[in-house]
Order: C-alpha cells, then structure tokens, then sequence
C-alpha cells in the first residue's frame, strides 16, 4: 500500500475449463490494457471466457467483469450476503465498489455455498477470513495449485498466517489460511508471486519487476523513483 491507500495490482489466473478458457479474477482499470494484451498474446478474445471466478467483491478483483460479456461468473453467497450489508450500511467496507449489483446484473451467476467442483480437476471452495465470502480455487493436475485471491494474498501471510485485513475474523483468517496450505503444494496468491514452501523459506517460480515513474517538477518527466527487481528462485 502507499500514503494513498491500496493500489490493488492483484493476480489474474486464465486456466482450461469444458474445452474453453476461464479466469479467476478480473483485476481493476488500470490494469484493463495488461489483462487485454496478455489475452491478446493468447490468443483469446474476452468473448471467449466461458467462466469467470470472482474470488470476492473488492474492487482490485471485479472491475473489469464487463469486458467478459458472454461468461457465467461464479461468487460465495456468503460474499452476497456481506456486500448487501455494506450497501445498506450495516458494515463498514472501503473495497466493495458501490455500484457492485450492476456488475452482475443480467450475468449468469453461479452461487457457491461451500465446494463446487467446475471439472475433475478444479474445485473452487468458499474460505473466509479476508471477506466473510473468499473463494479459493485448488487446480489438480501432477501437483495441486491453489489459487488463492486473497484468502493468502502474499508470502508473508502464508508464513506468518497473520492476515493484514481480516474483515471475516482474524480467527477464520488463520483457519482458512492452515486449510489452504495444507490442501496445496503451489501457491498463486492474490499479490504476490506463485511459491511453493520449502523447509527454511520458499522458492519464488516466477521474478518480479515493478516500476514507479513520477512527473515532479523541477525532477524532469517520466523519473523512475522506484524500481524492484527480484529474480526467480529459493529464498529463505
């Protein structure tokens, strides 16, 4: 987070389902142009996602479900069931974009109660703790990966099991997190890189780069003021 509040750059997953191509996850505006040119260098059209999973109603996670015009979205109805509260303002929730209803308005919804199954090989399972409603998805081919939103949103959590914002409970947090890592062999978490746990840290599958340029006058335009590169590989 900055001095501002939560940018929200959070993962996005495509993954095979029924023959076609689905996403876990949509991110928010401003990241729309990666999450086109990454579909684009796929080759996939966004009316070609069959499905989307919604792994809660926070902004970071749901804006760009109108570009996925033609998919069933699939969301916890314990996750329903919180924004309603906070849209009639029994709870106190910063993240859940007022206009949350018309986004899955005229959408095919699919409601998870508590495991569905969309294949032999993905389940999708309801874990609260950052939202009374996160869905988590576990991913079974040679090994299990589970997809996490923000049931596990970085390394630090999944270590630590403290959760930075556990608006369902710190105690369903932690559970939910033991519960994750235990049915799990790699981890993709909602803002972090994918990792599988090793005995004296983790191995980090994936580098990461990030980039902050400003326009700060009199520093001259476009100054890179903060760049992270971080490879690949065993940490620990």
């Amino acid at each position: 987070m900055s001095s501002r509040g939560y940018m929200g750059y959070c993962n996005v997953v495509m993954f095979p389902l029924n023959g076609g191509w689905a996403l876990f996850d949509t991110v928010h505006y401003s990241d729309r142009h990666l999450l086109l040119a990454a579909l684009a260098h796929a080759r996939v059209r966004p009316e070609e996602i069959s499905d989307v999973v919604l792994s809660h109603l926070h902004f970071d996670h749901v804006l760009n479900l109108p570009i996925f015009r033609n998919a069933a979205v699939y969301i916890a109805q314990a996750e329903l069931d919180y924004a309603d509260r906070v849209s009639a303002g029994q709870l106190e929730d910063h993240s859940i974009p007022d206009f949350w209803p018309l986004l899955l308005k005229n959408r095919q919804i699919q409601v998870v109660d508590d495991v569905m199954d969309l294949s032999s090989s993905v389940r999708l399972m309801w874990m609260p703790g950052h939202t009374p409603g996160c869905l988590a998805m576990f991913y079974k081919a040679t090994s299990t990966v589970a997809v996490c939103g923000d049931v596990i949103k970085n390394v630090w959590e999944a270590l630590t099991g403290k959760e930075e914002m556990a608006l369902g409970g710190s105690n369903l947090a932690w559970s939910s997190i033991e519960a994750l890592l235990v049915r799990a062999d790699v981890i993709v978490p909602g803002h972090d890189r994918p990792f599988i746990r090793r005995d004296k840290g983790v191995e980090f599958l994936t580098p990461f780069t990030w980039e902050v340029r400003t326009n700060l006058y009199p520093e001259g335009q476009d100054k890179s003021v903060l760049n992270l590169n971080f490879p690949a590989g065993v940490e620990g």
